[in-house]
């Protein structure tokens, strides 16, 4: 009788011990995946909020967009593009200070200056009193003699628009073509103005957040093409593709020879 008492208190023991190592190992891998979800939410969280910076600019500032393409006919897909590449997303010193988000220098400007600097003979940035006054002046921009060769080109057209302004010497940054098609084809901004994207080897893919695209940005409704006008369409890009731009001298945005 012992005996069997003592067998039983050895495999309550062993039972109890197993509890405990069970225990134990559960409770490690419990801290692995608290572990593993907070530093998840770390690394998303961030991303997140930068992703949503995006679409808080797109939604603010695409109705201005929209009524200058209509006033002006620079694309809303290219203008929203430019603004959010160099603006930073409005976040740049420079959109935060001056609400200048297109970097327009203060050649023939008789507004208030920007970080000019008289010592070293640095012309600064043109300073408004809102973002949607810089927009206004881009668009005016883009009026200019050197830019009048784009608006032979459809305002759907964006990436012959955006190969355009770098032919026509708007920036130096032999990628900015391609920046402003990825802002555009990630975020589906060529729909705005009814456009769709545009066939190519693969839709360009830069440093542009993951964001699923949403459908707010398709305010019109697609009107489908017979096959007259697609063939129109193609014969009209075989024509524009034989004759490219002729690339003008480079310069700065805002500068001088802009008005030449």
């Amino acid at each position: 009788m012992v005996i069997f008492f003592s067998v039983i208190d050895e495999i309550m023991s062993l039972n109890f011990e197993r509890k405990i190592i069970d225990f134990f190992s559960i409770s490690k891998q419990l801290s692995h995946f608290c572990l593993f979800f907070a530093l998840f939410c770390a690394i998303s969280a961030p991303a997140q909020t930068k992703q949503q910076r995006y679409l808080d600019y797109i939604e603010r500032y695409k109705a201005v967009a929209l009524q200058h393409e209509r006033d002006y006919g620079v694309p809303a897909s290219i203008t929203l593009a430019q603004g959010i590449l160099e603006s930073s997303v409005g976040q740049s010193k420079m959109a935060q200070e001056a609400n200048n988000h297109f970097g327009i220098k203060a050649y023939h400007w008789s507004g208030e200056v920007y970080g000019a600097c008289d010592s070293l003979k640095q012309v600064g940035y043109r300073k408004y009193g809102a973002p949607e006054d810089s927009f206004l002046d881009h668009a005016k921009f883009l009026k200019g003699p050197r830019y009048s060769v784009l608006y032979q080109l459809d305002v759907t057209d964006y990436r012959s628009w955006a190969q355009g302004l770098r032919d026509c010497g708007y920036a130096e940054d032999v990628n900015y073509p391609s920046k402003l098609i990825a802002i555009i084809e990630k975020y589906e901004l060529y729909a705005l103005n009814g456009g769709h994207l545009q066939n190519g080897d693969r839709a360009i893919q830069q440093d542009v957040e993951e964001q699923p695209v949403s459908d707010r940005w398709h305010h019109r409704k697609r009107r489908t093409r017979t096959s007259t006008e697609q063939n129109q369409v193609q014969q009209e890009q075989v024509q524009e593709q034989q004759q490219p731009f002729t690339p003008m001298r480079q310069g700065r945005v805002g500068s001088s020879a802009d008005n030449e």
